[in-house]
């Protein structure tokens, strides 16, 4: 059975410094769902730590926060979007590929951006994508405020 459902896409600071945000928003257009919210983010430290909050007692959860917030990326921004659609979740899951980009199918978006430094062992993973319904739910409300979410379903 398909679902309508909402997601959460990153565009982290790595594939702006590379300047691919393009190539990727024009993949996931492929994935017929909708666009419903937009925006360029500036991540603060506060944001960067809320969002990986599940994560704050690994040992890479500092390089977490300075990949998001830009530190390790020329100070770059992310881009935040919403899509809506049946399965979206499911749909942008596969199209973004396994965490490791070296595991990545070469088809996925980390497959074919993204890189594993060796000297840092910074995973480059180029977007985040909501893992399930409840953290899609989680982040949207997170990064996005009501208003800026454009939804004609309702």
């Amino acid at each position: 059975m398909q679902m309508i459902q909402q997601t959460l896409i990153l565009i982290k600071p790595d594939a702006m410094v590379k300047k691919i945000a393009g190539n990727i928003i024009s993949d996931l257009y492929n994935l017929d769902i909708k666009m419903i919210g937009l925006k360029l983010v500036n991540v603060q430290k506060e944001l960067a730590e809320q969002h990986y909050s599940e994560h704050r007692e690994k040992p890479f959860f500092g390089d977490l926060i300075k990949h998001i917030t830009g530190e390790l990326h020329n100070q770059e921004n992310v881009i935040a979007i919403v899509y809506e659609g049946e399965d979206a979740i499911e749909k942008v899951r596969k199209l973004v590929g396994c965490t490791n980009p070296d595991e990545a199918e070469p088809y996925s978006l980390r497959g074919k951006y993204g890189k594993i430094h060796t000297k840092t062992n910074c995973h480059e993973t180029v977007v985040h994508a909501s893992d399930s319904k409840e953290n899609a739910e989680k982040e949207i409300e997170l990064w996005f405020e009501k208003d800026e979410i454009i939804n004609n379903n309702f």
